[in-house]
């Protein structure tokens, strides 16, 4: 198994539009494929009492913690303040966006308020364990936030038990005989077949060799089969964050695979229990 070779600042998460109502880690595909329609919040009179002002505005949630600690995050999307709450046994982090479909409606602009976004994720992450939503999760008013959490409420709980004090880690596999294949050329089912099968045995032998050096140090492991590459996530507890690595590279190469590794995350792979992951 090569040296692992921890990224910097490492891959930036996928951009989306507006999933109004969606609860945890989205990546639509109508997004991508620019079928989606603009940001379209709820209407915000211009002319209504200051006192109820902030509390009319729609709001764009970033994630759940347990209740405490309470992370102290000075600014959020589009500048503004990040706010949190306890509500329902967890606490929310949120900020009211004034004129969302202005400040996020070009891809300048939803650019940078995703990279805003991750980074109160990775201030909170910095002092407890986030369950983020999808960005951009918009709901009308703070009036909802509670209503649109109870949904949801079971989900989130045993999820905070489940990633308690820990980590995210991605690995990722890549073989260089896939890279080199051209997946557009037709191939007979036995010959299909009998790559699926090799796939399968090289997948298998590198997640035991994973799963055996980090044995003291992971608390579970979980995978995904992507066109060419092969993805296992690492929830890690945060005081075995070093030994990880450590491990890792001190592991002895595997001929024909190129690992690499990124993170600390929040530990989004983990929120469904397991064997729940699609």
């Amino acid at each position: 198994m090569p040296a692992f070779r921890p990224l910097t600042p490492g891959p930036q998460p996928l951009i989306c539009w507006v999933e109004r109502g969606a609860p945890l880690r989205g990546d639509g595909a109508a997004q991508r494929e620019g079928r989606a329609p603009p940001i379209t919040p709820a209407f915000v009179p211009s002319i209504i009492r200051p006192e109820y002002h902030e509390l009319l505005m729609p709001c764009l949630l970033y994630c759940v913690t347990q209740q405490n600690p309470a992370v102290n995050v000075a600014e959020g999307v589009c500048d503004a303040a990040v706010r949190s709450r306890e509500m329902l046994g967890v606490r929310l982090y949120w900020s009211s966006i004034d004129g969302p479909e202005v400040v996020m409606g070009d891809p300048e602009s939803l650019k940078k308020a995703a990279l805003q976004f991750h980074q109160v994720l990775r201030e909170i992450l910095a002092a407890t364990t986030p369950i983020p939503f999808r960005f951009p999760t918009l709901l009308e008013s703070e009036d909802v936030l509670e209503q649109h959490l109870a949904g949801e409420q079971e989900l989130y709980r045993i999820a905070l038990q489940r990633t308690a004090d820990a980590v995210q880690y991605e690995v990722v596999g890549t073989w260089t005989a896939e890279e080199q294949a051209d997946l557009a050329t037709p191939v007979s089912g036995r010959e299909y077949r009998k790559r699926r099968q090799e796939a399968t045995v090289r997948i298998a032998a590198v997640e035991s060799k994973l799963k055996s050096v980090t044995a003291d140090s992971v608390r579970e492991w979980r995978g995904r089969q992507e066109r060419k590459t092969h993805r296992w996530f690492a929830l890690v507890p945060r005081a075995n964050r070093e030994r990880f690595i450590a491990a890792l590279r001190s592991a002895g190469s595997s001929e024909g695979i190129r690992l690499r590794l990124s993170g600390p995350w929040p530990p989004s792979e983990f929120v469904a229990p397991p064997g729940e992951n699609g």
